[in-house]
C-alpha cells in the first residue's frame, strides 16, 4: 500500500509546476471537507448514542450509498473520456457501484447495510488502483486524493459498524 501512496501522492513533486496543481488542491480540499460529516458523525454515534445516534447511523449509511453511486459516476466519466471510446466492461464498472448502493436505501438492517459499504469501498478503491496502473483508470492525482480519503471514510464506517454490532 505504501507503494501506492508514494506513486499516487496528491502532493507529488511532478505536479509542482503543473497547471493542474490548483485543481488537485481544490479537489483534495473539497473531498476531505466532504468526509468531515462522516467522521464527526461516527464520533457522535459513540458520544451521544441515545439521542442523536440512531439518526446519525441512518445518515452515515445513506451517505455511504451516495458515495458508492458517486464513485460509479466517476468511473463512468473516466470510461466515456477514453479517446478510443468506452468499453462495455468500463461502462459496466461504472454502473456496479450504483447497483450496490440501491439496496442501502431500501433495506432496514443497519448491520447488513454497513457491511455492504465497508466491503464495497475498499474493493472499488483497489479496482481503481489496478485500472490506473494498467493505464485505463483515473489520473494519478485523483488516486492520490482518493486513497487517503477512502481510508478515512472506511474508518468512519467501521467505527459505526462496531457501534451497531456492540449495541
Amino acid at each position: 500500500m505504501s507503494d501506492y501512496l508514494t506513486r499516487y501522492s496528491a502532493t507529488d513533486q511532478s505536479m509542482a509546476g503543473s497547471s493542474n496543481n490548483g485543481l488537485t488542491q481544490a479537489a483534495a480540499a473539497i473531498a476531505y471537507a466532504g468526509a468531515l460529516p462522516l467522521i464527526i458523525g461516527a464520533i457522535l454515534v459513540w458520544a451521544r448514542p441515545m439521542d442523536i445516534g440512531p439518526y446519525l447511523i441512518d445518515y452515515i449509511i445513506l451517505a455511504g450509498g451516495v458515495l458508492l453511486a458517486f464513485f460509479g459516476g466517476i468511473r463512468w466519466g473516466i470510461a466515456v473520456m477514453n479517446s478510443a471510446g468506452p468499453t462495455f466492461t468500463n461502462l459496466f464498472g461504472g454502473i456496479v457501484p450504483a447497483l450496490i448502493a440501491v439496496p442501502l436505501f431500501l433495506m432496514e438492517n443497519d448491520l447488513v447495510r454497513l457491511l455492504i459499504i465497508v466491503i464495497a469501498l475498499p474493493l472499488l478503491l483497489f479496482d481503481d488502483l489496478r485500472a490506473t496502473r494498467r493505464g485505463s483508470g483515473a489520473p494519478d492525482w485523483y488516486l492520490g486524493v482518493r486513497l487517503p480519503l477512502t481510508v478515512m471514510m472506511e474508518l468512519a464506517f467501521v467505527a459505526t459498524l462496531a457501534f451497531v454490532i456492540l449495541n
